[in-house]
């Protein structure tokens, strides 16, 4: 099926960097796919409970399928640094909600990717925004051209949404590199926030609200959080 192929593709993806990076110390992990107010990726602690008698709680991580137009080494870092949060998540002291700290910021650079909040040289490294670049040499980079062009096309997604399939045939808009920090934390595609403008965001109950862009806000009823509809 489809959705198995698209799926395990990302999971085999968790898997490898787990081993190849992280040693594979990081848990099990729920990789999912989700458009999520022009983010890149983000990560979500606790997202999951099993529903069987161990409730056993799983993280999520989320990489926005829209932004998949761009290089392999790129969204595939996107991945690696959402791994850094569950690593932080499970082993670490992360801060208030989407803030990225100097304990995180460290775990970045010992994985390859540089913290900045413009995605290049010289940036603030922590912040509630926080983007990254590969750092030439380091280790991400290493790992990422182990791969042979037959590993890529394996742990390459079959089917991309219509924009971000456009877009990568060189038609159509690509996302831009720039900030960073959303669900519990994560990676921002870098566009520019509208101005003045109201967005409709939904919890998974179903209730609907108003509000600017970037609110972090959560449901009293399903203790579920809101999400923007754009």
């Amino acid at each position: 099926m489809i959705t198995t192929v698209q799926f395990k593709t990302l999971d085999d993806l968790y898997k490898f960097y787990n081993e190849a990076i992280f040693e594979g110390n990081l848990a099990e992990c729920i990789v999912n796919m989700s458009r999520h107010g022009g983010a890149y990726g983000f990560f979500a602690a606790n997202r999951w409970r099993s529903g069987q008698g161990d409730k056993q709680i799983v993280h999520e991580i989320s990489i926005n399928p829209d932004y998949m137009n761009r290089t392999d080494k790129e969204w595939h870092s996107t991945l690696v640094h959402e791994m850094c949060h569950l690593w932080q998540e499970d082993n670490g002291s992360p801060s208030r909600r989407g803030y990225h700290n100097k304990e995180w910021a460290k775990k970045m650079i010992e994985v390859g990717l540089m913290p900045s909040d413009t995605g290049a040289e010289g940036g603030k490294m922590t912040g509630q925004s926080v983007t990254h670049y590969v750092i030439e040499g380091g280790l991400f980079d290493r790992v990422f051209n182990t791969l042979k062009s037959e590993d890529l096309d394996a742990l390459r997604l079959k089917y991309l949404p219509t924009l971000a399939a456009v877009s990568f045939s060189g038609s159509g808009s690509t996302g831009e590199e720039g900030e960073e920090g959303e669900g519990e934390g994560g990676e921002d595609s870098g566009k520019k926030k509208r101005q003045g403008v109201k967005i409709k965001y939904t919890c998974p109950c179903g209730v609907n609200v108003w509000g600017k862009p970037d609110l972090k806000l959560r449901c009293n009823e399903c203790e579920g959080d809101f999400e923007p509809q754009e």
